[in-house]
């Protein structure tokens, strides 16, 4: 009796064994479904939420290049009719004048007397002699001008000194670096050109156009011609 109580008590321990590896197979195929789902229906949320982002990000691109287009339509549209307006370059380069000198303070109300005061009937004289003054440098800066009209123009300038040999410089100006010129006229006004030799600079005052030609002159010097011209 003992020995068969003991092999059904083996059996039944043998059986409750495999039931319960049997559970706990059954239970782990189910955590690794459930995770499987778990991970699989959350990368389907997130792949929905990245789809509805790049969705709403190319709409506002679209949006965004739509209205680019309409912009870009209408500065096109604006720049054409700018240049119908102003036909050529030269027409460009006195807007430009225009706009610099406004800047500087010159009343557009002056400027526009002047330019409508002006006819295609231009009446020139010959050229003045030819006037010189010294240009100040650093170096020399004892003030020299020259005048033309009986004082009604008063021209003086300023440049860099030439460098000699050692590096040093001298008294008078280098005609190869650029030179700044002030044109004074009646009540003070002043006008001020710069650049290299030759320069050029004209002035309204009155009836009348005065075109001043600056070249380089023999040491320390500018030559200046004047070219006197009806604007009616």
């Amino acid at each position: 009796m003992s020995l068969g109580l003991a092999r059904r008590k083996e059996l039944q321990k043998r059986r409750s064994q495999r039931l319960w590896m049997m559970m706990k197979f059954i239970f782990l195929c189910a955590l690794i479904g459930g995770t499987a789902y778990f991970s699989y229906d959350t990368g389907q949320e997130i792949a929905k939420q990245n789809y509805r982002f790049a969705q709403d990000k190319y709409d506002q691109l679209e949006k965004e290049n739509q209205q680019l287009i309409r912009e870009l339509g209408s500065s096109k549209a604006a720049l054409e009719q700018m240049q119908s307006l102003v036909p050529n370059d030269q027409v460009r380069d006195l807007l430009q004048v225009v706009s610099d000198k406004s800047a500087e303070g010159v009343a557009v109300e002056r400027m526009a007397r002047l330019v409508g005061g002006m006819t295609t009937n231009e009446a020139c004289g010959t050229e003045s002699e030819v006037k010189r003054f010294v240009v100040t440098t650093l170096v020399n800066t004892e003030k020299s001008n020259v005048s033309f009209e009986r004082g009604l123009i008063t021209i003086s300038g300023s440049g860099s000194p030439t460098l000699n040999e050692e590096g040093n410089p001298e008294a008078w100006f280098d005609p190869t670096k650029p030179v700044t010129l002030t044109f004074t006229l009646p009540g003070g006004e002043t006008q001020e050109i710069s650049g290299i030799l030759p320069l050029h600079h004209s002035i309204v005052q009155g009836d009348k156009e005065y075109r001043f030609s600056m070249t380089p002159g023999r040491r320390s010097f500018v030559d200046v011609t004047l070219l006197t011209c009806s604007v009616n």
